[in-house]
C-alpha cells in the first residue's frame, strides 16, 4: 500500500469514528438538557425518580458501549486507539508538505505548532495520546467487562462506576477525535455535538388532559 492510499484509509476511519461518536455527544446533550427540564419543574421533579433512574441507567450503558468502541483493540475494530496504534507504526507517513499540499490554506507554522516540529508527525505525540486514552477509561474498561460483558444471571457486583469518569473520558476522546481529524482532513471541528433540534417539544409542550389518551 502506498502512502495516500494508507492516508486515504485513515481518512476514512477517521470520519466513521467521528459519526460514532456523535452519537454519543447527541445523547449527552439530551440527557443533561432533560435533566435541566425536570429540576426546573417543581411539579415533577420528586415525583418521577423511577423514570429518571431509569433513563440514566440506560444512558450509562450507552456510553460505556459507546466509549468503548474507542478502546477496542480488536484488529477489525474501526477505533480511535487503533487508529492512533496504526498512526505510530506509520508515522512517518503524515509530513507537512502533504498536510499543506492536501490543505490548501493551512500553513506549516500550524502543523509544527499541532503535530510535529520535524516536519513529520510526531511519535512522542501520538503515545502521549494512547496513553492518555488508556489512562482515562481504565474504570470504563473495568466496568463494562464485569457488568456488561460478562455477568452471570446470579452475580451481583459491588463496582460502580462514577459520571465523572464517563464525562472525563468523553472530554478526553472528543478532543483527540478533532485533533486528528484535523491532522488527516483538514477538518476544523470545535465540538462533535450535532445541531440539536426539536426533540424536547415532547417534554415541554402540554398536550396530556384527563379527556384524552395517549395510547
Amino acid at each position: 500500500m502506498n502512502n495516500l492510499d494508507q492516508i486515504k484509509n485513515w481518512q476514512k476511519e477517521i470520519e466513521a469514528i467521528t459519526s460514532d461518536f456523535e452519537d454519543l455527544m447527541y445523547s449527552k446533550y439530551q440527557i443533561e438538557e432533560l435533566e435541566k427540564i425536570i429540576r426546573a419543574n417543581e411539579s415533577v421533579k420528586n415525583t418521577v425518580s423511577s423514570f429518571w433512574e431509569h433513563y440514566k441507567l440506560n444512558y450509562t450503558y450507552f456510553a460505556i458501549s459507546k466509549i468503548f468502541h474507542q478502546i477496542d483493540e480488536h484488529p477489525d475494530s474501526s477505533s480511535l486507539i487503533n487508529l492512533l496504534k496504526d498512526l505510530l507504526r506509520n508515522y512517518k507517513v503524515i509530513t507537512e508538505g502533504w498536510w499543506i499540499g492536501d490543505g490548501m490554506a493551512l500553513c506549516t507554522q500550524t502543523f509544527r505548532e499541532e503535530f510535529g516540529k520535524t516536519g513529520i508527525l510526531d511519535p512522542e505525540l501520538v503515545r502521549r495520546n494512547i496513553n492518555s486514552i488508556e489512562d482515562v477509561t481504565k474504570d470504563i474498561r473495568k466496568f463494562r467487562h464485569k457488568r456488561i460483558a460478562h455477568k452471570s444471571r446470579n452475580e451481583t457486583f459491588e463496582y460502580r462506576i462514577a459520571n465523572t469518569k464517563i464525562n472525563e473520558a468523553i472530554t478526553v476522546i472528543e478532543k483527540l477525535i478533532i485533533k486528528y481529524q484535523l491532522l488527516l482532513t483538514q477538518s476544523g471541528y470545535e465540538l462533535l455535538t450535532p445541531e440539536p433540534d426539536d426533540w424536547n417539544e415532547a417534554f415541554i409542550i402540554p398536550w396530556i388532559n384527563k379527556n384524552n389518551h395517549y395510547e
